[in-house]
């Protein structure tokens, strides 16, 4: 076809469409999916008009350029409608179809309305793709905001918990070593007697269990950055000792263990620290197995990882964590005890971070494992 004829025929195609123009809005208002409380009902109405006026400027000049005007004002008031996207680009190909139907019942011979359908098509595609394209950049945009304000509220009242936790850990700390002071002046001055022996070891269990939940609040409040003295850790021999030292309580539990420690890594770091996230991983294992039926199972390993890191994990085959928990079982605040602070695991990922180290946790119906990592020395 030359390009007289061409032009002639996309003349003859947007006078059609100039003619049917009122008539393909209203067959498209009756079928779009478009509640009558839409907030741009009006709106929708120009903008399919004006739909139609693009498609014949584009028959006339073959360009584009001007449709991205239509589709970026589509876009934002299909946003601020919180419109479905879904229903939007269906609205766009029923104005599609109506087109074509009409092109088809219309008095244009075939060459034309051949012709007629491959430029609508063409047309129809770019409107499509930008108003969609405009749609998903409005909706991101919006999204990255409301992370970004997430964020920083979160990131606020950590800090103003944290703050809270370093205030409240040493106006308890203080009056707590008095006390502990008098209790210890009490023991040499009283007589003893079997009964006092056991009340007095009752009174420094459960001091030492204050101690460390106040020990657990100042790790909280903490700066990131390892301020303490660092020094070689022997990593298998922080284990054994630990898994010796929860030995009474494996043994009160019927809790079986089995260990896997293969050869000597050493990484450099706070030795007690260390302990303590060894320490409150098993312990949670235990009081998670404490309540399980049937065989009560506690899996310990320790690997290099092409010898740059190790490997550390500590699995236990008690309740699954929650999915919804999951993801947030690190946070403070956030346990699956009834009377849990919600402290021990973030106490635990503050220290491994600031060794350089990550933790995570996978937890399925077989096992639920604690996985650390720790660069090597």
């Amino acid at each position: 076809m030359d390009s007289s004829t061409s032009s002639q025929t996309n003349t003859e195609l947007a006078q059609f469409l100039s003619e049917q123009k009122s008539s393909i809005v209203e067959k498209w208002l009756e079928k779009v999916l478009l509640p009558q409380n839409d907030p741009f009902y009006e709106e929708v109405k120009k903008n399919g008009h004006q739909t139609i006026v693009e498609l014949i400027n584009y028959l006339k000049t073959g360009s584009l350029e001007r449709l991205h005007g239509l589709t970026s004002k589509i876009a934002k008031e299909r946003i601020e409608a919180k419109a479905n996207v879904g229903d939007f680009v269906h609205n766009i190909n029923i104005g599609r179809s109506i087109v074509y139907e009409l092109l088809m019942c219309s008095l244009l011979n075939d060459r034309e309305k051949g012709e007629g359908v491959l430029k609508m098509q063409c047309y129809f595609d770019q409107l499509v793709f930008l108003s969609v394209k405009e749609y998903t950049a409005l909706k991101d945009s919006i999204i990255d905001r409301k992370n970004q304000f997430i964020q920083e509220m979160h990131h606020d009242r950590l800090t103003m918990l944290g703050q809270i936790a370093a205030s409240f850990a040493h106006e308890f700390r203080n009056p707590l070593t008095s006390v502990k002071g008098f209790i210890y002046l009490l023991q040499k001055e009283l007589e003893k007697t079997e009964q006092s022996n056991y009340y007095f070891d009752i009174i420094q269990n459960e001091m030492q269990s204050l101690e460390e939940k106040i020990t657990q609040f100042l790790y909280l409040s903490k700066m990131r950055g390892l301020e303490d003295k660092l020094e070689k850790v022997p990593v298998n021999f922080l284990l054994k000792e630990m898994l010796n030292f929860m030995y009474p309580r494996f043994s009160e539990a019927n809790i079986v263990t089995s260990t896997d420690l293969g050869e000597d890594v050493v990484i450099e770091g706070d030795s007690s620290q260390i302990k303590q996230v060894l320490l409150n991983i098993l312990v949670n294992a235990v009081e998670e197995l404490s309540g399980w039926d049937g065989e009560r199972r506690i899996k310990v390993s320790l690997k290099k990882i092409d010898d740059t890191f190790v490997s550390l994990s500590i699995c236990n085959n008690g309740n699954p964590i929650p999915d919804y928990l999951l993801e947030n079982v690190f946070q403070p605040f956030v346990t699956t005890k009834s009377l849990g602070t919600g402290l021990g695991l973030s106490v635990c990922k503050q220290i491994v971070e600031k060794h350089n180290g990550t933790i995570e946790v996978r937890s399925g119906d077989d096992f639920t494992c604690f996985i650390i990592k720790f660069p090597l020395q």
